[in-house]
């Protein structure tokens, strides 16, 4: 959240509680009962979907792809290095297609064009086996290029989703603040009208704690 999201939120929980401190001056009037329990709802959605917001930790998540990808892309340009040699020495034509695999060139690709390579680079390992033992390249090493190639492929979806799944919690943050308005501007603002005189203590709470957005918002205009 912003600043003013913060000052915000923190107004309408000092709010909250000096409703607490007068419940029974308001208990017996329905409108401001409901409002006030509208109130208390959203505080709790704004507290928790922020909680879930800051839990998408992006970073971590990226950094995981990131390590995947290096396990994947190292025995990747060993295998097609050395099918390259085994394509040039027999004039295989689908294994001297392999030349320009390098560290740079996986690197350089998008994530879903690293991927099909690499699927392509362990299909042609695990045909091309046999031939691959005078390279000192076994079968547990075909394994664990096999084994990283769908760690990766389970890995390259998530940080969007992630990115995603960060980007609605925050915009339901929004539309959490903007109910927020409009049950202080177009509700409690004007049933709290009803204690001025009656009960000037509590109204002058209200207000006082109303002042924190107020006073920040006469200030933003005067800037």
């Amino acid at each position: 959240m912003n600043d003013r999201q913060n000052a915000k939120l923190n107004m309408a929980q000092r709010v909250s509680e000096t409703f607490k401190r007068y419940e029974t001056v308001y208990k017996g009037i329905a409108p401001v009962v409901e409002a006030i329990t509208e109130l208390n709802t959203e505080i709790d959605n704004i507290r928790n979907t922020q909680k879930e917001v800051e839990a998408v930790n992006v970073s971590a998540l990226t950094l995981e792809k990131r390590e995947a990808e290096k396990q994947m892309i190292d025995p990747c340009v060993k295998m097609a290095n050395a099918l390259y040699v085994i394509g040039f020495t027999s004039g295989n034509k689908d294994l001297i297609t392999l030349q320009g695999v390098s560290e740079n060139s996986l690197y350089c690709l998008s994530n879903n064009a690293t991927l099909a390579l690499a699927r392509h680079i362990l299909d042609l390992t695990q045909k091309y086996a046999a031939d691959l033992k005078a390279y000192g390249i076994d079968e547990q090493e075909i394994s664990a290029l096999d084994k990283a190639v769908k760690a990766y492929q389970s890995l390259i979806a998530k940080p969007m989703d992630a990115i995603g799944e960060r980007k609605q919690k925050t915009s339901n943050i929004a539309q959490f603040f903007a109910s927020l308005d409009s049950i202080f501007y177009d509700r409690l603002d004007k049933l709290m009208v009803l204690f001025k005189q009656s009960a000037p203590e509590f109204y002058s709470e209200y207000r006082t704690s109303r002042n924190i957005i107020f006073n920040a918002e006469r200030k933003k205009k005067e800037e």
